[in-house]
């Protein structure tokens, strides 16, 4: 269980990685590290599996990170437990199997949040209490505390992309209608709350977009900078029908909907995006199906309000090269940066 110990032991004792599952059946040296350490024997970021390894590939135990797993440690030979005995040599580029953000790119750091409103209607974070499912039972809502709180994940925008947002000789009031492309990635990769915040579902498929546009306008031009205002609209899955809008196991399959309002900034004399914001503060509704298409237990009846912000990666921190979706190369497999006709 994800408790607050656990997560200390973690980050002290261990370096957490999330692998992708076909990587353990891959030919290349990552592939058999994985196989010889035993991971490959079940699905391993399905249902949150987990395995401890030590550097040199010896398999400390699955399941959460626990003191056995660290006496399984203590147990190995100095020569495999002492800092910098092992040497893991650097992959070779032909050896890469999770892609790596595109050259000259742009990254967006992307989070999202099940929201709940008070009762003069103002926005504000979720409690257990606002899942008719999780109400009163402490024990679920223990198991499921992680999913109320923010979930990170990226956005890649190609050097053309990102380029062909800023007009050559900008003017205030300039409108630049956004790559309809963009737009759709955000809506089927990012907008996705069920992949977002529980990890259940995958792409959203082309036909269930129903509504992705994007538009800037030139706000302010100066020497240095160009500021400009986002505004956009998205719209997957199905219509909102409050009479089939129940749960749990109601009628009305999944569906979302948000208004997108945003800030960039570009710098003029670095040629580079300094700010990059925006927000998606949306409605979510129907279904939340599982792997069997039954409700989860964080399915609301009615719409229920979710957010998602957008900002700048800064820094160089490997998280940042996290592929869209969090795993491996699906995103990019499944047109990911397919062009909209």
């Amino acid at each position: 269980m994800w408790t607050d110990e656990n997560i200390r032991r973690i980050r002290e004792h261990f370096i957490a990685v999330v692998v992708p599952t076909e990587l353990c059946r891959d030919d290349g040296p990552e592939g058999a590290f994985l196989r010889a350490a035993g991971i490959d024997k079940h699905w391993v970021t399905s249902s949150g599996y987990m395995d401890a390894v030590s550097a040199g590939g010896k398999s400390l135990g699955q399941g959460m990170v626990s003191d056995e797993t660290l006496a399984a440690f203590r147990k190995l030979p100095e020569t495999e437990r002492a800092a910098g005995a092992i040497e893991v040599p650097e992959i070779e580029p032909a050896d890469e199997r999770i892609p790596a953000p595109p050259k000259n790119g742009l990254i967006l750091r992307v989070h999202g949040r099940f929201l709940s409103r008070t009762a003069d209607g103002e926005l504000r974070h979720t409690t257990g209490e606002d899942f008719a499912q999780l109400r009163g039972d402490p024990e679920r809502l223990r198991a499921f505390r992680m999913l109320f709180e923010p979930n990170v994940e990226y956005l890649w925008l190609a050097e053309a992309e990102w380029k062909a947002l800023v007009p050559k000789t900008p003017r205030a009031g300039d409108v630049v209608e956004v790559d309809p492309a963009i737009a759709v990635r955000m809506a089927r990769f990012h907008l996705s709350p069920r992949r977002a915040l529980t990890s259940e579902d995958g792409i959203v498929p082309r036909r269930e977009v129903k509504a992705a546009k994007l538009r800037l306008v030139v706000d302010q031009v100066t020497e240095s900078r160009v500021r400009m205002r986002m505004a956009g609209f998205v719209h997957t899955g199905t219509d909102y029908d409050a009479a089939k809008a129940t749960t749990p196991n109601g009628p009305l399959g999944f569906g979302f909907a948000s208004d997108i309002d945003g800030v960039l900034e570009y710098d003029r004399r670095s040629g580079k995006f300094v700010r990059f914001d925006m927000i998606a503060p949306g409605d979510v509704w129907g279904r939340w199906g599982d792997a069997n298409n039954n409700s989860q237990a964080i399915e609301r009846p009615g719409r229920s309000p979710i957010g998602f912000a957008f900002e700048l990666a800064v820094g160089d921190s490997p998280s940042n090269r996290i592929p869209p979706g969090g795993h491996g190369g699906r995103a990019l497999r499944n047109g990911y940066f397919a062009a909209e006709e």
